[in-house]
């Protein structure tokens, strides 16, 4: 099913994270209204997915709400909706909101559930609220994704790797799907300053994609789907040069990082079992994940790739630049 995506950068935020800049993350300076949404949708020839992301939808008020969800019935029939929302705007008032409407997936905006990395990083809530806020979604009966970001002031990938297994404690055998973000400097952000004046090291790509790769070894241990790494790359964000992890290939990586992780760990000398998805990710970017994965076995390249075989059937897997999203 086709996505089509809304962004309303910041809308109905309830703080302002000391990272965040949607307006150059997105280009976008001004959230559509609804009549915005609904026009554009009316064009739309069949089912679509229909996307609200930016903003906190469901900390809006329920009159505004409503509006935006309506917009989205402008689609075909069998259409559905998703957006992204804060922890501290989950309540059953709220979830019982969206009960008339096809939701195909809350996503949450947790980053981090270290207490000290997010009153750090301004996010107004802790632990405990945002595990309550996926559990009580789950419990709805509402897919439930989760976004989280690495490299954030005073965050640890053993951090990191906790968040997961807590994560994993709430969700039990029920699916959730993960969004996993690096952090980026962007010009203007009060993470600027803290960089500025020496409060802050961000991460550089190298270490950034080591550590994705074992958030995302770890989250299919756990039984997550992995749903995007990195961000999209837009002209505006290419513009502000932001300073961090910033690579238009990063999610590619991180994944053949992972990918080559994930087979030296399974056999250490091949033979590797393959879908043509896997083959491409690995031989990417001049074969990054080959060369990984002879790094990680003490094989040579040519020897890793001999010791590939191919599966038939799988599933396919879509690709934007940077991004790894299935």
């Amino acid at each position: 099913m086709k996505r089509i995506p809304f962004f309303l950068p910041m809308l109905s935020c309830p703080h302002r994270c000391v990272y965040c800049d949607q307006n150059r993350i997105t280009g976008q300076t001004v959230a559509p209204k609804p009549s915005d949404v609904a026009q554009s949708l009316s064009s739309v020839n069949e089912p679509a997915e229909v996307c609200f992301f930016g903003g906190s939808f469901s900390c809006m008020s329920p009159d505004l709400q409503r509006l935006y969800l309506e917009a989205a019935s402008a689609a075909p029939s069998g259409s559905v909706v998703r957006f992204s929302t804060h922890p501290r705007c989950v309540s059953e008032d709220r979830i019982g909101l969206l009960s008339p409407f096809p939701i195909s997936m809350v996503e949450l905006g947790i980053s981090s559930l270290d207490d000290e990395v997010l009153a750090t990083c301004r996010r107004g809530y802790g632990e405990k609220e945002a595990l309550s806020a996926v559990s009580r979604l789950l419990d709805a009966g509402l897919t439930t994704g989760v976004q989280l970001m690495i490299g954030l002031p005073g965050q640890s990938m053993e951090s990191s790797l906790r968040d997961l297994r807590l994560l994993a404690s709430v969700k039990g055998p029920r699916g959730m799907a993960l969004r996993i973000y690096p952090t980026l400097v962007l010009p203007g952000t009060e993470l600027e300053a803290l960089r500025s004046r020496g409060a802050y090291e961000p991460l550089d790509v190298p270490r950034a994609i080591a550590w994705t790769s074992a958030m995302i070894v770890a989250a299919r241990d756990l039984g997550f789907s992995l749903q995007r790494v990195g961000l999209i790359e837009t002209e505006s964000l290419h513009r502000s040069v932001p300073e961090g992890p910033y690579h238009p290939c990063f999610g590619e990586f991180a994944r053949a990082e992972s990918l080559s992780a994930m087979l030296a760990r399974n056999s250490a000398r091949g033979p590797w079992a393959l879908s043509s998805r896997d083959f491409s990710i690995l031989h990417a970017h001049a074969g990054y994940g080959v060369l990984s994965l002879s790094k990680k076995t003490g094989l040579s390249p040519s020897s890793v790739s001999a010791g590939f075989r191919f599966l038939r059937g799988a599933p396919g897997m879509k690709k934007k630049r940077g991004v790894v999203e299935e």
